[in-house]
C-alpha cells in the first residue's frame, strides 16, 4: 500500500467528531473543495488560481470554493455548488470523504474545507471571470512536510508567521496553504 492510499485510509476511516475553531465576530462562512484525482502516474490535488481581475486575492493559489449563499443547504453544498461554477466539474462527479477543520482567515472569513475524490473523465470549463489557471500537484509532494516553509507577511501594520510552499513551480500560501499544512500534519 502506498504512503498515499495509507492516507487516503486513514481520512476514511477517522471518526473524530471536529471541533470547529473559535468564530470571530464579523466572519462570513465560506468552504472549499480539496479535490484529489487518481491519475495513471499517482494521486493529485486539483488547484485554480484566481483571475487577476478579481478585487480579493487576485492571482493567488486556492482551492475550489466561495462564500455561503443562503440557498446554500449546507457548507459542503456551498463547496460542490462553487466547484461547479467555477470549473464546470457536476455533483454526481464529487465524492466528499470528509472535512477537515475549519479555519479563520485575516480577511474576515471561517473557511471548512472538504476533501473530495473527483472522478475522470471530467471536463474542466474554468469561468474566466473568475479562474485564471486550473493545475494539478502530485498528492504524495504536498503531504511531505518537509515542502513547507515559514513565511511572515505584514498586514494592517501587523506581522504575522504564516506557511507556504512552492511546488512545480507554483507558489501557494495563505488559506490554502494551512489547509494542505493541516492535511500532511494530520496525516502524511
Amino acid at each position: 500500500m502506498s504512503r498515499t492510499e495509507h492516507f487516503l485510509n486513514r481520512f476514511l476511516l477517522q471518526n473524530a467528531p471536529l471541533t470547529p475553531v473559535d468564530i470571530h465576530p464579523g466572519t462570513h462562512d465560506a468552504a472549499v473543495l480539496i479535490p484529489i484525482i487518481l491519475r495513471s502516474d499517482g494521486w493529485t490535488v486539483l488547484f485554480t488560481q484566481r483571475s487577476w481581475q478579481l478585487r480579493h486575492h487576485p492571482g493567488q493559489v486556492c482551492f475550489p470554493g466561495g462564500r455561503k449563499d443562503n440557498t446554500d443547504s449546507s457548507l459542503q453544498m456551498t463547496a460542490i455548488r462553487e466547484m461547479e461554477e467555477e470549473l464546470g466539474i457536476t455533483e454526481k462527479q464529487i465524492r466528499v470523504l470528509g472535512q477537515l477543520s475549519s479555519g479563520h482567515t485575516f480577511t474576515g472569513y471561517q473557511i471548512h474545507p472538504y476533501l473530495a475524490l473527483i472522478q475522470p473523465p471530467f471536463k474542466i470549463i474554468p469561468a474566466k471571470d473568475e479562474v485564471s489557471a486550473v493545475f494539478e500537484l502530485p498528492l504524495e509532494t504536498l503531504l511531505d512536510l518537509n515542502t513547507y516553509q515559514p513565511l511572515i507577511t505584514t498586514r494592517n501594520g501587523t506581522t504575522h508567521k504564516i506557511i507556504g510552499l512552492t511546488v512545480d513551480g507554483w507558489f501557494i500560501w495563505g488559506a490554502t496553504a494551512r489547509i494542505l499544512y493541516q492535511l500532511a500534519k494530520q496525516f502524511g
